[in-house]
């Protein structure tokens, strides 16, 4: 049994708010944008990781929930499409295809 055994995107849950905005993700060498990065709360409180804070790169440069309107917003409700999350030395990564808005 590994590591990998236990990460599961389900234990995270499916309630999320995205904080603030969008932040750029540049390649090192060329400085294109290659992804957007948003901070994540995680609002379910059956998950074990109620209220934790991740980062989650976003690796659509057209997300359905706009760059432009998540720039003003504080807090918003969003939906993670194809969260994904895996550890590389030691540290998690959380990834996602795009960022949908919560409708309530």
């Amino acid at each position: 049994m590994t590591v990998n055994d236990f990460l599961n995107v389900d234990k995270l849950g499916v309630d999320f708010l995205a904080i603030k905005g969008y932040s750029e993700v540049r390649d090192r060498e060329t400085d294109e944008l290659k992804a957007y990065a948003l901070e994540v709360n995680i609002q379910d409180p059956e998950s074990p990781f109620y209220f934790e804070l991740i980062k989650v790169k976003v690796k659509n440069l057209t997300p359905t929930l706009t760059v432009a309107q998540l720039k003003t917003a504080k807090t918003t409700p969003i939906i993670l499409k194809d969260l994904q999350m895996g550890q590389f030395n030691g540290n998690l990564w959380f990834n996602c295809a795009d960022v949908l808005p919560k409708n309530k």
